[in-house]
């Protein structure tokens, strides 16, 4: 259920654009133990804050690890030009042209080096790359109009801080970056000042205090229900992780419907699963998974355990992506508040920021014509 880690210059642009954190411009484990893989990853259901995005931000790069450049190589193994004259979008009385895209493409395409990029990979880019450039201009123009400002000690500051992260990122020294890429120190400060101000002005406006989040906790209690369950599993992965055969899948669904009979005519559950069930790890707990939410399991598994009452198995076996299951609802019960308080209190800021985005895109009648 993971996904590759994104190398650093893709997570800093192209994060800030997607689904639940971020607005298209079409306007409209555990730490003491380790969880079963069957849980979803939940560091934080909407990921990094548009404020993270923007207060990172660097000019088309990342502050990652150096991955190997070629030195005294002219372009990259990947490179594509850009129509300098083209205005690519437009936010209110802004365009931003090929000219604009090609500073923020280029340092991109050299830190990825020797890697020849596939098409799917340049347009992927090529989209994060717009939409971070919409997204920041239509914040910054909000932010000067609720008179957000900076110092200049505070972006001459940042600006030191970025130039040390891109001479050790792309191993060239400032000089050499802004030549490289055709760009000037005014240029490069303008842009981190206009992130400064889109950061503060989110910042400022999306604040949730204790009592708003207590208040839509106490608002949105079934949002915080839970149960426990335990589940038998016949994988269908060998030990190496490989995907069995299709016959081998029909035997092991056979063997999970068996097992399912046996513990609905009353066999101990706990018993099943430690001698019976592929989950090494839950299965010595008697396939115990612990509390989850909704959101939390796969799709198939959670609709089969919530569907139960305390203590009843789920009278079929459940397919997964993983093999087959036996469930059994074993508890429930609502969080407590000061066990989800921090991390509502940061979804609900993320939801401020959303529609401070939302409002910012149309407010400014952003269009983007790639």
């Amino acid at each position: 259920m993971s996904q590759d880690k994104p190398n650093k210059e893709n997570e800093i642009i192209d994060n800030v654009e997607t689904t639940e954190e971020t607005v298209d411009h079409s306007h409209k484990e555990d730490s003491g133990e380790k969880k079963s893989k069957l849980k979803k990853y939940i560091g934080g259901k909407r990921g990094k804050t548009i404020v993270s995005m923007l207060i990172v931000a660097i000019i088309g790069m990342g502050a990652g690890i150096y991955i190997g450049i070629d030195m005294g190589r002219i372009l990259p193994a990947t490179h594509k030009s850009y129509n300098k004259s083209q205005v690519l979008a437009t936010v209110g009385d802004v365009k931003i042209t090929g000219a604009d895209f090609a500073k923020r493409m280029e340092p991109y395409f050299y830190y990825q080096g020797l890697k020849k990029l596939s098409n799917e990979e340049i347009e992927s880019q090529e989209a994060s790359t717009i939409n971070y450039m919409t997204n920041l201009e239509a914040l910054y123009k909000a932010g000067k109009e609720a008179k957000i400002t900076v110092t200049d000690a505070e972006v001459e500051s940042n600006y030191s801080k970025t130039m040390s992260s891109i001479e050790s990122s792309f191993n060239l020294t400032e000089d050499a970056y802004l030549s490289k890429f055709n760009l000037t120190k005014d240029y490069m400060k303008e842009s981190l000042k206009k992130e400064m101000i889109a950061t503060t002005y989110l910042q400022e406006n999306s604040k949730v205090s204790e009592k708003e989040a207590k208040n839509y906790y106490n608002n949105n209690k079934k949002d915080f229900f839970q149960i426990r369950a335990s589940h038998i599993l016949i994988s269908n992965y060998d030990e190496n992780g490989k995907e069995l055969s299709d016959d081998k899948k029909k035997e092991n669904k056979e063997v999970a419907e068996k097992l399912l009979k046996r513990a609905l005519n009353g066999e101990d559950f706990d018993d099943l699963a430690l001698e019976y069930s592929n989950d090494s790890y839950n299965a010595s707990k008697g396939g115990d998974l612990g509390y989850f939410s909704k959101g939390q399991m796969d799709e198939n598994f959670e609709e089969a355990a919530f569907s139960l009452k305390t203590n009843e198995i789920y009278p079929k076996v459940v397919e997964t992506n993983y093999g087959y299951h036996i469930i059994k609802n074993t508890g429930e019960k609502y969080s407590d508040f000061d066990d989800v308080k921090e991390s509502l209190i940061e979804t609900l800021s993320n939801d401020k920021q959303s529609t401070l985005l939302e409002d910012a895109l149309e407010k400014y009648d952003v269009k983007v014509n790639m």
